[in-house]
């Protein structure tokens, strides 16, 4: 059975660095008992959040601050980025798919690819990604 330790939060400097010193504590804690599979998954998920709130939310400004919750759930883990922007249409976007030419707007095509559930706030300026782990298959008798 895979165990998830208790959660965390934290408030973050909108810098690149940041996000990846949090993806960094978060491999050495809450996802080091989690498959490869699902490790991949949740820093995917949390490291494109986190990124957009960087860049589109913070608008790259260093003063500004993000908030990160990242909490174990039955099953799975739930991952909760705010970054007091202004937001955005994030219905308009929903259904857009990337063009493989284009070398960037991918990022919301990642959260509902690898999360089981994506939410966001009225304005666009907080999402909550849920996945719920992959069953692990048993061997057969």
């Amino acid at each position: 059975m895979t165990k998830v330790q208790p959660g965390m939060r934290r408030q973050l400097a909108s810098a690149g660095e940041a996000v990846d010193r949090l993806c960094g504590e978060l491999r050495a804690g809450l996802l080091a008992d989690l498959p490869p599979r699902e490790r991949f998954a949740i820093e995917l998920l949390l490291r494109e959040a986190l990124t957009n709130a960087v860049v589109h939310g913070a608008g790259n400004r260093r003063a500004a601050r993000i908030d990160c919750e990242i909490l174990p759930i039955a099953g799975g883990l739930r991952i909760r980025v705010a970054d007091g922007g202004q937001g955005f249409e994030w219905r308009r976007w929903r259904n857009v798919i990337p063009r493989p030419q284009i070398d960037r707007g991918r990022g919301l095509h990642i959260l509902y690819r690898y999360a089981s559930e994506v939410r966001f706030s009225e304005n666009g300026s907080q999402v909550e990604l849920t996945r719920i782990f992959a069953k692990e298959k048993q061997d057969e008798l």
